[in-house]
């Protein structure tokens, strides 16, 4: 018996609308013995639904023509790609973010929006606009079996989290009970037809990690909670997610990035297997009955675990989902076997040919490659366990730096006080570069093992090796940079430490160099997209403009020590 019961393969950017994808997909579950394929966009709903009930076939025609002909695609390709996952014995669930609408809803219901603009989440339209929808959605689509929300996120279009609405209604109303609200309007338009509903634990604080959940458990037992593998995000530096196992005896998903929105976008490949399997031993403990891997993201185009070498996490995680305690070996003979693929000239729109090596060492050293490879980006792309990267990306300002280590996805919520070990005191500054030192060490040792002519690969996974061993070096050492700047303007803006103004100045001289040499690694090399948004070396050039403005305000406002 599998370890995990459910075992989910998630699609969360556009080649969900790529039939070549779908049946890849399809083909990949079923060979790794997986049992649903989940499609993610927030209005994947929206797309195929208009609902009826607001706009009749006739108005919708003459007034609303081009998104009368859009929902009709959507229907016909939803119908088609639905009916091929449930052919091949496997679940079809839709990943939404609600509450969600058509602008064309505005046209049709004006007083939704108030006199400053703002949509009024309180208003009671709302609960039957979304029982509309999902009514029409399960009667159209009887073969999904069922829906995963996050519901009322800052990305929801309609949320009483991200509220502008000044109404009196809104100012008295509770933020648990506009939850619960939600949630029992989606579980009954679902449940009426036998559909599940998965509650996604989607919060950016410890506070309100419980707030959805509390809620689902009010409502039906039936109600199934997903949780991300590390609390808030796809982090793999962060700790555990508390929530599993105190969910009230609801049934828990577990959620995973296989790609690297964190972890290099499959442009900069890193094993998190060896997180993956640790992390899966605790949750199954939990008593966690799914998990749910995702192989894209939606703000990226053309490019998935499937044209890379994050295929080695996608089956790791398929495999660990049967039997946690499988040994890493295993699966990385099992991805070797599967062949590599090189995201570097070629996206994810069209077939490449696998690459098997021919070495017979080829595993041992290219599992301790991908090993290697996340302790470069553990070192260098994080701080003392901190986010310090845009989306695997380089910053391209100021300040970012300080407000995606320790605001946006700050560790603080589950790991109390560890922002002070990125704050710019003497010692952190020294521990930190030391870490950064230790990345490029890493990254250029890389070298002494791997020789990809040796490998008995192809052209192209040869060409992408070599510039893999090229390019981390270079990556450790724009993040190193990036760092150092950062803490000297940081040292100067919180302790007025005016030994540290000049000094950071001069940090900033070796950006040129190193966005030269990044540009020369990619530019007019006609690489995928994916790539290309990694490896900018534009971003480095802002950088360092824009900590230039930063130091010469700060030496205009003097109040320096």
């Amino acid at each position: 018996m599998p370890d995990f019961k459910d075992r989910l393969l998630e699609i969360h950017g556009s080649n969900m609308w790529s039939g070549y994808h779908v049946n890849r997909a399809i083909e990949f579950a079923r060979r790794y013995d997986m049992t649903g394929i989940i499609f993610h966009a927030n209005d994947i709903i929206d797309k195929a639904i208009k609902p009826d009930r607001y706009f009749s076939p006739n108005e919708s025609l003459l007034k609303f023509n081009n998104r009368d002909g859009d929902t009709k695609n959507y229907k016909y390709y939803l119908k088609n790609a639905i009916d091929k996952i449930t052919d091949s014995g496997l679940e079809f669930y839709a990943e939404v973010k609600e509450i969600y609408f058509a602008y064309e809803l505005l046209e049709q219901m004006p007083g939704l929006r108030k006199e400053n603009g703002a949509l009024c989440p309180t208003d009671p339209f709302w609960w039957e606009f979304l029982d509309a929808k999902l009514e029409e959605f399960a009667s159209r689509f009887p073969r999904v079996s069922g829906v995963i929300v996050s519901a009322g996120t800052r990305e929801s279009m309609v949320s009483l989290a991200d509220n502008r609405c000044t109404c009196e209604r809104c100012k008295g109303y509770s933020m648990d009970e506009w939850y619960r609200r939600l949630i029992e309007t989606m579980f009954l338009a679902l449940d009426r037809h036998g559909m599940k509903l998965i509650v996604r634990e989607f919060s950016y604080t410890a506070d309100h990690q419980y707030a959805m959940i509390d809620a689902a458990r009010e409502i039906s037992d039936k109600i199934i909670i997903a949780i991300k593998k590390a609390p808030h995000d796809y982090y793999p530096t962060f700790p555990l997610n508390p929530t599993a196992g105190n969910c009230g005896g609801l049934e828990e998903w577990i959620e995973f990035d296989t790609w690297g929105q964190y972890f290099g976008l499959g442009v900069m490949p890193a094993s998190v297997l060896e997180d993956m399997q640790e992390r899966l031993r605790y949750y199954k403990a939990k008593g966690a009955d799914g998990i749910m891997l995702r192989t894209d993201w939606e703000r990226l185009l053309n490019g998935s675990s499937f044209n890379s070498f994050s295929m080695l996490n996608l089956i790791g995680g398929a495999e660990l989902a049967k039997n946690v305690e499988c040994p890493v070996e295993k699966i990385y003979s099992k991805w070797l076997e599967y062949g590599l693929l090189s995201p570097l000239e070629e996206d994810d729109t069209f077939p490449q040919t696998p690459s098997m090596p021919k070495n017979p060492n080829a595993r041992d050293i290219l599992m301790r490659f991908m090993q290697d490879s996340w302790r470069v980006q553990e070192k260098a792309i994080y701080v003392r366990g901190h986010v310090f990267n845009r989306n695997a990306q380089m910053f391209d300002r100021y300040f970012l730096t300080y407000f995606i280590m320790t605001v946006q996805h700050t560790r603080d919520h589950w790991d109390k006080g560890a922002s002070r070990l990125v704050e710019p005191t003497e010692e952190n500054m020294r521990a930190i570069i030391d870490e950064k030192d230790e990345a490029v060490r890493i990254a250029k040792s890389m070298r002494d093992y791997l020789n990809p002519s040796e490998l008995g690969v192809s052209a192209d996974v040869e060409k992408y090796l070599y510039f893999l061993l090229d390019a981390y070096p270079l990556y450790a050492e724009i993040f190193r940079a990036q760092i150092i700047s950062a803490m000297y303007i940081r040292r100067v803006e919180v302790y007025k430490d005016s030994t540290y103004l000049e000094k950071a100045f001069s940090s900033l001289d070796v950006f040129p160099s190193l966005a030269e040499r990044l540009g020369a690694m990619v530019d007019g090399h006609h690489y995928t997209n994916n790539v290309e948004y990694v490896l900018d070396k534009d971003r480095i050039l802002r950088f360092k403009a824009d900590c230039e403005r930063v130091l010469e305000e700060l030496r205009k406002k003097g109040e320096m020590k």
